[in-house]
């Protein structure tokens, strides 16, 4: 005989279902015995002892056994002790639920094999067991390993079946004892999350089974507790067949990872309700719909009412819906009643919007004839997402929906997250202009909806279905039959457990999961329970409400906007690994061509690299830790640094990527060819807010310092509309050769619940070209004389305070001296001077799929760069300088080369006027870069310039970074992505100088504006290096170097998103060509901006 969950179903309606397992085989079936009247009393006793003895049957192996005795999922709601305590912003307090999370008693075995089947039973010696804090993922407190891969199951392939060579289990235990005031009260736990599938039991006996690790799990204890201290135990499988629809691309935990707690309703309780609002056509009446499920819970028929009132964010009723009458029935069974308000309550409510997150506080309390009372509670939201003309419209609105995608994690605890981290998340998308977030690839802890109910954030709500390993053909999970279950399980628990939450404005079925027809059940399903809300699923857009795709083009982008038949959201897009985020703007260029283009997010919000401790250990008594990803914990198969895509760094500090994000998707953009015209173009894109409820400011810039600013007021444009404005221009008298710069800034005019009052939510730079004043014709400054020496070695010339020191060998510059202070020199054998550079650190959008740059260089040869060097030409000049023309042959080993002259001419002030031209010759690939570089004497660690700054930025992904003069150290200057790679770079770069502390140093000024890198890494120390402070005898560290690694580009190919999407726009792609550029070398003493800018202008 072979059973496996039996379901002993009586004829009242009552069941009994337990895991049994006699002589168990890989494959097992469900038999469901249906017996007469006679026979039902003695086979059901017979199945409930066979439950007890037959606890450790194989449901992590059944795709058709999803839970053993788990609740119907409902929308999160808890008793209240009175309706009173529901008027509050906050998670309202109730004396009828208290947390079980802290230490648990625990054991970890590697495979169920070796698991301690009988740790559940009474009198079970755990003396000798650990603790471990519930919640958490195992992994990070040392049991077993995080494993990252992508696509490639951590576990055979083989589904539903996992084996027992290796599937850690986890055994928990936990005492506790029932509150005095819940005597006679229902009690049920609920677990918030447990990876992947778990057993319980309370006091010894089996309660129950449940998979789908990303939503709550609730039981009802009551049978099985006893006067005291209670024992729960819990058996938590690392993989079950859960498993094969939760491959998402992230680390792999398990344990108990998010809150467990215990609750109490009363004997008859209000178990769930679902809240919808129904706007007018005109969005200034509503109506509020309200279905109710109730069941008596004590085996005993009674009869109910539930009385529901309506408040308005400062607690004043403002309407009370018709009481909702409830016959229950002893069976315990759901009874469903609907109301709406009424027509003489006309509702004309304030709506929501992440604009305007305005919440209504809805309380319902069941009174039943059996003396309970239940309490509960729920935001309300009033808001209306409609489908028309192929746009997708909020509030009548077609907005953009400008988002993230958001895995949760932390690098200390894996997928447990905080409410504070929750929070932070929140913050940072506020303040950055994310109003939209995408759960990926799963259901979130239920407070993250809240906060984004609260604080103001649309909501992609995905269900946690991805079942990428199996590809997306026929073995495929979405075309099996057997798998039809799971599939639709998991989108209509998903869809019970939030439907109550505003924010969500659209359900995504899943991800990356197989085209299949178990999806069209799904949505069935899904829109059956809700048909208020539209429906995505990337891999099957023929079957639901709103198309989508993945990482396109920009151009695809473009030619999307013209079908307007259905409205498309580009689910992922803008893969931001590492130093990346490149064609960003160009992409939002796209999304407003088309009202039919309704955004997208991008992958994705946060690097999920988690610390990993050495065995170093630090001054201060801790280890020395760093930021870990695939293969560090020798997890097998793994995906590397695939796993760090966020625009944010693991421990949620703000990156360069998020600044352009921020600009790039404000939503009140200046513009004008000239603003010294007076007159600016302001466009307001947000829906529903006027520009006039923000301060608008202006400065005027004078080779990048602020000169004259001023207020704007408020400056009513109404939402989606674009208007002329006039701006104040300064009366100034133009230096010559000074670059103006005008700019145009909105801030919060009153604190927010997340940024304070002044908070910057836009700004625009804007040209200012005053105009020209007669200058009167200044006298040229007498030139110091040279002196100029040869020998065989090298060329030398010497001037008032300086000497330039030039090596026939290397055909450069080999010794700098300003004011006594050395700028740079050669040293054994090392060549510091400026010499042709076309080699850059990849970045990971250079290095993933095609690895199109990164593999075309290497193979190209210029990687090992042979410099073959032509004799030194000197000449006098005319004008008291010297010119020396070093040619040096950069050859590769292949066909590829260059041919580099350099010409210096030097004054005898420490003018030097550096002309290169750059002739390619052979086969030759797309350059990461062209340009010199050359290391300056690590003294010179202080750094001002007048670029684009301060935050990091490239040729595609500058918009966030105005133009401006900054100072800063070349220490600060490396941006710490978990993977080392090309970084701190600038462009848009009018001007640099490197000093030393008492302000002796280079000043160098181009022509035209260049791109400078300075750090104390050159490009071939961060391409080697696997993690900045990994273990040595393992990874190649990375150790910054004393001196200045600096290099100065006419050009660079853009960051692109080819880590996992289009390379660089060809307007950001650097190609063989002939080059010609200039920089000018002088000394300085003097680090003020005045010195410096006034150097600049001497051309």
């Amino acid at each position: 005989m072979n059973v496996t969950g039996f379901h002993c179903e009586a004829l009242g309606g009552a069941s009994v279902t337990c895991p049994a397992a006699v002589t168990p085989s890989p494959r097992k079936k469900s038999l469901r015995l249906r017996v007469s009247a006679l026979n039902k009393e003695w086979l059901c006793v017979a199945v409930a002892a066979l439950c007890l003895s037959a606890h450790a049957a194989r449901e992590w192996e059944n795709e058709q056994v999803n839970a053993v005795n788990r609740e119907p999922a409902r929308a999160a709601s808890f008793p209240l002790a009175k309706a009173a305590d529901a008027l509050t912003v906050e998670d309202p307090a109730t004396p009828y639920r208290i947390m079980l999370n802290g230490d648990w008693t625990y054991y970890w075995s590697g495979s169920p094999d070796d698991r301690p089947a009988d740790f559940h039973k009474p009198g079970f010696d755990a003396s000798r067991w650990f603790t471990i804090d519930v919640p958490s993922c195992v992994e990070m407190r040392g049991y077993g390993i995080p494993i990252y891969t992508n696509i490639r199951y951590p576990h055979q392939r083989k589904p539903p079946l996992i084996g027992t060579e290796y599937n850690p289990v986890s055994s928990y235990l936990r005492r506790f004892t029932v509150p005095d005031a819940w005597q006679g009260r229902p009690v049920f736990i609920r677990f918030d999350g447990v990876y992947s599938a778990f057993y319980l039991w309370v006091n010894g006996t089996y309660v129950g089974y449940s998979e789908d690790s990303k939503l709550p799990a609730e039981f009802n204890l009551t049978k099985y507790l006893k006067e005291g201290e209670n024992t729960l135990a819990v058996e938590v499988y690392r993989w079950s067949d859960g498993s094969y629809l939760e491959d998402q691309d992230m680390f792999r935990f398990s344990g108990i990872y998010r809150d467990v707690s215990l609750f109490s309703p009363p004997p008859s309780e209000l178990r769930d309700f679902h809240v919808t609002t129904r706007l007018s056509d005109d969005f200034k009446s509503a109506t509020l719909h309200l279905t109710a499920k109730a069941r008596a819970l004590k085996g005993k028929a009674a009869n109910a009412t539930v009385k529901g009132e309506l408040f308005d964010a400062a607690f004043s009723r403002v309407a009370m819906l018709p009481e909702l009458k409830f016959a229950l029935t002893a069976d315990g069974a759901d009874v469903v009643a609907r109301c709406e308000t009424p027509p003489d309550q006309k509702l004309s409510p304030r709506l929501w919007s992440a604009e305007d997150p305005y919440l209504y506080t809805l309380v319902l309390t069941l009174f039943a004839d059996d003396g309970s009372q239940d309490v509960r509670t729920c935001k309300v939201g009033f808001r209306r997402v409609d489908i028309r003309d192929g746009k997708l419209l909020f509030n009548g609105k077609a907005i953009k929906f400008k988002g993230v995608n958001r895995h949760e994690t932390t690098p200390e605890n894996g997928r447990t997250i905080s409410r504070e981290e929750m929070l932070k998340d929140i913050l940072m998308f506020k303040q950055n202009n994310i109003n939209t977030v995408r759960t990926a690839h799963y259901p979130c802890h239920y407070y993250w909806y809240q906060l984004c109910d609260r604080y103001g954030l649309y909501v992609v709500g995905e269900a946690n279905v991805e079942s990428h390993g199996m590809g997306y053909e026929k073995e495929s999970l979405s075309h099996v039959e057997s798998w039809e279950k799971a599939h639709v399980e998991r989108n209509v628990n998903h869809v019970e457990n939030y439907k109550n939450h505003p924010s969500i404005f659209m359900w995504s079925l899943g991800n990356e999961a197989g085209p299949g027809k178990n999806f069209k059940v799904a949505y069935d399903a899904v829109k059956a329970l809700d048909p208020t809300r539209p429906v995505h699923y990337e891999r099957a857009n023929e079957i639901v409400d709103v198309d989508s795709h993945m990482y396109p083009t920009v151009d695809w982008l473009y030619e999307r906007g013209k079908n307007t038949a259905k409205p498309f959201f580009l689910c992922e897009y803008a893969h931001s690994m590492g130093n990346a985020l490149g064609n960003f703007k160009e992409y939002w260029e796209a999304f407003y061509s088309s009202e039919s283009l309704s955004g997208g997010c991008i992958w994705d919000w946060i690097d999920q690299a988690i610390w990993k401790y050495t065995d170093r250990v630090l001054p201060d008594g801790t280890r020395e830790r760093y930021l870990a990803y695939g293969g560090d914990f020798d997890d097998k198969p793994n995906d590397g640094n695939f796993v760090c895509n966020g625009v944010i760094t693991p421990d949620r500090q703000v990156t360069p990527k998020l600044i352009e994000v921020k600009r790039v998707h404000q939503n009140l953009v200046v513009s004008a060819e000239n603003a010294a015209t007076g007159s600016v173009e302001v466009w307001n894109r947000f829906a529903f807010t006027d520009a006039a409820d923000f301060d608008a400011r202006w400065s005027l810039a004078c080779d990048g310092k602020e000169i004259a600013s001023g207020s704007l007021g408020a400056l009513s444009i109404a939402p989606l509309t674009r208007q002329n404005v006039e701006v104040p221009v300064p009366a100034i008298q133009p230096l010559p050769g000074a670059e103006y710069l005008y700019r145009v800034s909105f801030h919060l005019r009153e604190s927010t619940l997340w940024a304070e009052k002044g908070h910057e939510i836009a700004a625009s730079q804007l040209a200012f070209k005053p105009a020209a004043t007669p200058v009167a014709a200044s006298k040229p400054a007498k030139i110091p004389a040279l002196k100029l020496t040869f020998d065989d070695a090298c060329v030398t010339l010497r001037g008032r305070r300086f000497e330039a020191v030039f090596s026939r060998a290397s055909g450069t510059l080999s010794r700098l001296v300003y004011n006594g202070k050395t700028i740079l020199e050669d040293a054994a054998g090392v060549v510091r001077g400026p010499r042709l550079n076309t080699f850059r650190a990849f970045v990971d959008n250079d290095n993933q799929w095609g690895r199109w740059l990164r593999n075309d260089y290497f193979e190209s040869g210029l990687t090992q760069m042979g410099y073959h060097v032509r004799p030194l030409v000197v000449t006098r000049q005319d004008d008291s300088t010297v010119t020396v023309t070093a040619t040096v042959e950069a050859c590769g080993f292949k066909s590829g080369r260059f041919t580099h002259v350099a010409e210096y001419r030097v004054s005898g002030d420490g003018t030097i006027r550096v002309r290169n031209t750059v002739t390619p010759a052979g086969k030759l690939p797309v350059l990461p870069r062209m340009g010199v570089r050359l290391m300056l004497d690590g003294a010179l660690e202080q750094m001002a310039y007048y670029g684009r700054g301060p935050w990091e930025n490239y040729v595609d992904r500058n918009s966030g970074s105005d133009i401006g003069f900054y100072t800063s150290t070349v220490t600060e200057q490396y941006v710490p992505y978990v993977r080392p790679q090309e970084c701190g770079g600038k462009s848009d770069v009018r001007w640099v100088a490197f000093t030393d502390r008492s302000g002796r140093g280079v000043h160098i000024t181009f022509p035209k504006p260049f791109f400078v890198t300075a750090l104390h890494y050159t490009s071939e120390d961060l391409e080697g290096a696997r993690h900045r402070n990994g273990m040595e005898r393992i990874y190649n560290p990375l150790r910054p170097r004393p001196e200045v690694c600096l290099a100065l580009d006419v050009g660079q190919t853009g960051l692109g998103g080819a880590s996992c999407g289009p390379i660089p726009l060809e307007k950001y792609i650097l190609r063989a060509q002939p080059f010609d550029y200039t920089y000018i070398l002088r000394p300085c003493s003097d680090s003020s901006h005045e010195t410096l800018s006034a150097l600049a202008r001497e051309r």
